[in-house]
């Protein structure tokens, strides 16, 4: 089954692929060309649908408790659900976080059942605020092709190497599973992207991979030693790229008075595109990074036996994935028009921060927080 259930995910979506941009079609589910998109094409946006069912069919072949499929197919469906509905009529920023918070409390409770009364609801409490966060982070940087899967893939499979190292093997084919069905999603997508995840897809990953990572650190705080508290204490760092450029956008346009919840092309993808990077170059560096990240976060886990060492490590990882959000806030301002250039994307000069300002502050904003 460790071997299996992977391959089923990356069989199952792969032939679901052709079936979900099939559906889009027929259903109107179409991404348009906007001023807030890179895309300059009509591109059918369901192949998250084909994510979803291959992670699923995986998680029936996952050697995992009853209680814990039961909780992971549910929340998965129900996300699916929420981002089937986002992309066909668009769901209201405040509705959405509402029905996250709530997945993931009943996620935490169901999957919590053997502890006390107070770590339940201090689980279930933290399970609140970051579900949200990892899904929304994951939604985000769905802005570029192939950006939120290769992201996705890397937090995926650093889960897996950590539960290979806490000794947990059936969370860490549920990673693996959930990366299988990225890497179908990126075969399939080989430029010039085919179909698009939709919110369907990005909701749905950001769902799996917080539900995965509240699995390893509940099965690592049960027993007992260093290596399973460190890999409890760096479990977060995982999402930290996917976080970052959150942050990032948050802060950025708050502090140039928009709303964060508009669409807008000043995300860090875009930035670095702008900057002159073609977009398999900006995809290339992020997904190093993030690669280079994962590895670190492992590493630290598997060897660094005092948990203050680990604190400080962790820290200090963070501090390099600011710095990084932060260089290209300041150094990269966002506004350069991405045009197509010999069948590919690229970006024109960024020019003056106030033009740019101006000019984002004229693209069409969206209900939510879609992928842009």
């Amino acid at each position: 089954m460790l071997v299996t259930a992977p391959i089923v995910a990356l069989l199952v979506a792969l032939a679901m692929l052709p079936i979900s941009r099939m559906i889009a079609q027929r259903t109107g589910a179409i991404a348009h060309p906007r001023p807030d998109r890179l895309a300059h094409r009509s591109i059918p946006s369901l192949g998250g649908l084909a994510i979803a069912t291959g992670i699923a069919a995986g998680i029936l072949l996952v050697p995992l408790d009853a209680m814990d499929r039961v909780a992971l197919l549910l929340g998965l469906l129900a996300m699916v659900g929420l981002g089937l509905a986002d992309d066909l009529r668009q769901v209201g920023p405040v509705t959405r976080l509402l029905i996250e918070a709530s997945i993931g409390a009943a996620f935490a409770l169901a999957v919590t059942m053997t502890f006390d009364a107070q770590i339940r609801l201090a689980a279930v409490l933290v399970a609140t605020v970051a579900m949200p966060v990892a899904i929304n982070a994951t939604n985000l940087v769905d802005n570029a092709d192939g950006l939120a899967a290769s992201l996705s893939f890397v937090t995926a499979a650093s889960l897996a190497l950590l539960a290979s190292v806490s000794g947990d093997p059936a969370v860490g084919t549920l990673g693996l599973v959930i990366g299988a069905a990225c890497v179908a999603f990126l075969a399939f997508n080989l430029p010039p992207a085919r179909v698009f995840m939709g919110d369907t897809g990005s909701l749905m990953l950001g769902f799996v991979l917080a539900a995965t990572s509240i699995l390893l650190t509940r099965n690592a705080v049960l027993m007992p030693g260093d290596t399973h508290i460190a890999v409890a204490m760096v479990v977060p760092l995982t999402f930290s790229l996917q976080v970052g450029d959150l942050a990032m956008v948050f802060a950025t346009r708050i502090r140039r008075g928009h709303s964060p919840f508009n669409g807008g092309i000043d995300h860090t993808s875009h930035r670095l595109i702008a900057a002159g990077l073609g977009p398999r170059q900006m995809l290339m560096m992020i997904g190093a990074l993030a690669a280079g990240m994962g590895g670190a976060i492992v590493a630290v886990a598997a060897f660094l036996g005092d948990f203050r060492l680990v604190a400080i490590t962790g820290l200090l990882l963070l501090g390099v994935i600011a710095a990084f959000e932060i260089a290209v806030a300041w150094k990269l301002p966002p506004g350069g028009r991405p045009r197509p250039s010999g069948g590919g994307i690229e970006a024109t000069d960024g020019g003056d921060r106030d033009r740019d300002d101006r000019a984002l502050s004229q693209t069409p904003s969206s209900i939510s927080p879609r992928p842009e």
